[in-house]
């Protein structure tokens, strides 16, 4: 057992701060404050205290949302912030944040307190007399559902369990986003059951009851219906098109489709929605279709010595282009590793890794869907991961969504055909396509569902259910590993579809495919440390435009993924964490790492270079808050190759990670 010696002596400059402010010496308090450079909860409480004792709400507001920033879970920055928040008189923001306050205190007197100051800011609230009755309860009501709200996982019922079919979210920059239902006849609505069982599409655009586009050349309209509806008018150079109510479909979007030149409006006497217009033959880029194969669960020690036997048509495929066999996931399960890929930052500095509480990514983060939007792609999701939903924050930088919670049945043969679908309907088009298949997480869950996987598993590998608490932390078991190549099977005849479609609709120059994954699996392999290699290891390939067949061992980390495709796109973009690997002319990196972050488990890291593997793990459990405590953990080096423990010849480089390591994740360090 190790101990972090700048951790501990944090620990006490904290105390000796916090006892500066309890005397009243504030001018020594400051002076000490000034020095600390770990910006973590302690940090950002301390001053915050310092500000409300000199009066200087407003510079600890501003301090304090920036720690919202960096910690979102923590409970004393979120009241320190309220407390601040109501003291200006700000009572509606302060409300909200005592509201949230409650949903994430971690004790009986936290929660105690924070509800009795919801309640007096509730009573203050209904004491200004700048809003009106109906606003003022209307924000108390918005604040109680925060109290007991869920996550975004089920989809499309959002975190207060209502549902958003036809109902308008916005994004970071407010632009507005529509839910429908898809391919549903006569069901309107789901519910918290139904969900499962129906598709949904969302896309961008505007309400309005009259609304005027240019139109250059071919687009397609999509218009949604929102309550009470009536015909739909549309006057447009030498045309006066009127769509009678009887012909409109109200479950789902209509998309109309011009031809003529100039201005086109539309109009009705009730509000409508009317998407973004989606010109249909703009100017090609020089790599028009970009598709990323998401595999949920895909591990690359499955395929490392028999890729070609257990996925024939994907290994004809990607053996035309780049295979890279030593790619590392930057999380343990899907939510902190798909945002990862999303964003080009680690689990610790994108935020959106706590498995109950709301957060949604793009409010402090810019997704590379931005980018490739802004570069003239037609984007787009063809979904069914619940962890992965569009009001995780995946809706910024889309131009369509369809989704479908897996467990409903969305698997890949219907993923597939729904993928080739849009690309057939918009086949003029540049199209940056995520796709994602769940399949493989059915393995760990140990659902049967397919008929190929029942008749293709053998009776001997179904005499036990070998369940682990979560499908993360199951436990090594050669019948998964069994069902798990069954499926990979599977999946690989319907991915031929698709793959052969791409190839000879669009030509294999103008296409760039990659297959990728947010992570392994713990049961294939025995060993007591969760982030083994089978766990952290996932394929990365690449096939199309100017790729030239490879065969590479450079380490690469799941955030380099999209940066790299951009380079080869042409599209410039911020890569924050993330390389161009140097097989594409970038700097590429000397480590990977993956790191755990989840409640009521310690905190784990390990990282692989090109001798070691390291591994790092504290002493004590993550909070509730997702909070850590540093000062005591367990680390140290294995021989890459033949997983040797060789710490005690390695003790430098044993500290220079563990140094890393503390300080990067140091501002989610526990107080005291």
């Amino acid at each position: 057992m190790y101990r972090s010696m700048p951790i501990a002596n944090w620990k006490i400059e904290h105390e000796q701060i916090k006892k500066l402010l309890n005397e009243g010496a504030l001018s020594e308090a400051k002076l000490k404050l000034d020095k600390l450079s770990v910006y973590n909860e302690g940090f950002y409480s301390l001053y915050a205290n310092y500000y409300y004792l000199t009066g200087n709400y407003e510079e600890g507001i501003s301090l304090l949302e920036e720690g919202m920033k960096q910690i979102p879970f923590s409970f004393e920055i979120t009241y320190n912030l309220a407390l601040l928040k109501s003291l200006i008189g700000d009572f509606i923001n302060s409300l909200y944040l005592f509201a949230k306050c409650i949903r994430v205190s971690t004790n009986s007197t936290d929660k105690k307190d924070a509800l009795e100051q919801f309640v007096e800011v509730m009573e203050q609230l209904k004491l200004d007399s700048k809003l009106s009755n109906s606003e003022i309860m209307k924000h108390i009501d918005e604040a109680k559902k925060i109290i007991n709200e869920t996550d975004e996982r089920e989809y499309p019922i959002n975190r207060f369990n209502e549902s958003l079919v036809d109902k308008v979210v916005k994004d970071r920059e407010n632009n507005l986003y529509l839910t429908k239902m898809y391919k549903s006849f006569t069901v309107n609505n789901v519910d918290n059951f139904t969900r499962y069982f129906f598709k949904n599409e969302i896309m961008p655009g505007t309400t309005t009851d009259s609304y005027t586009i240019t139109i250059e050349s071919n687009t397609t309209v999509p218009i949604g219906l929102i309550g009470e509806y009536d015909d739909v008018h549309v006057e447009g150079p030498d045309c006066n098109y009127v769509f009678p109510k009887d012909t409109l479909n109200p479950n789902q979007f209509n998309y109309y489709t011009f031809q003529i030149p100039g201005e086109y409006k539309f109009s009705s006497n009730f509000p409508f929605f009317i998407g973004k217009p989606i010109h249909l033959k703009p100017k090609k880029n020089d790599v028009q279709v970009i598709v990323s194969i998401f595999i949920d669960g895909f591990a690359q020690s499955t395929i490392e010595n028999n890729f070609e036997k257990l996925m024939p048509n994907t290994f004809r495929f990607f053996s035309k282009g780049y295979i890279n066999n030593n790619c590392y996931t930057t999380g343990d399960w899907t939510l902190p590793s798909v945002s990862a890929i999303y964003t080009g930052k680690t689990t610790v500095n994108h935020g959106l890794y706590h498995p109950l509480y709301h957060y949604e990514l793009n409010k402090y983060n810019r997704l590379f869907t931005e980018d490739f939007k802004t570069n003239g792609y037609l984007t787009a999701q063809i979904n069914n991961d619940w962890r992965v939903t569009p009001t995780y924050g995946y809706i910024q930088g889309m131009d369509r969504i369809l989704y479908q919670n897996s467990v409903g049945g969305f698997f890949a043969g219907e993923v597939i055909a729904e993928t080739i679908e849009h690309l057939e309907t918009f086949k003029d088009n540049n199209h940056f396509l995520w796709i994602s298949l769940m399949d493989l997480h059915d393995v760990a869950d140990e659902i049967y569902n397919d008929l190929y996987s029942q008749v293709h598993l053998p009776a001997e590998n179904r005499q036990n259910k070998n369940l682990g608490p979560t499908s993360v932390l199951s436990k090594y078991d050669p019948d998964k590993i069994k069902k798990y190549d069954v499926e990979l099977q599977r999946i690989d005849l319907h991915l031929s579809n698709l793959l052969n479609y791409l190839e000879k609709t669009f030509g294999m120059e103008n296409i760039l495919v990659s297959l990728l994954s947010d992570h392994g699996q713990t049961y294939l392999k025995e060993d007591e440390f969760l982030l083994h290699e089978p766990k952290r290891k996932v394929p990365f390939m690449l096939a199309g435009s100017n790729i030239e067949p490879k065969v590479s061992n450079e380490i690469c980390s799941i955030i380099d993924i999209f940066p790299t495709m951009a380079k080869i796109a042409g599209v410039e973009v911020d890569s924050q964490e993330g390389k161009v690997l140097k097989d594409f002319g970038g700097e590429g990196r000397e480590f990977a790492m993956t790191e755990t972050l989840h409640p009521a488990q310690p905190y784990l890291v390990a990282i692989t270079d090109e001798q070691h593997i390291f591994r790092f793990q504290t002493k004590e459990n993550v909070t509730s808050n997702t909070l850590i405590d540093l000062e005591y953990y367990e680390a140290w080096l294995l021989n890459k190759d033949t997983l040797e423990d060789v710490t005690k010849d390695n003790m430098d480089k044993l500290q220079m990670y563990c140094d890393m390591v503390i300080e990067r994740a140091s501002k989610l360090q526990l107080q005291n």
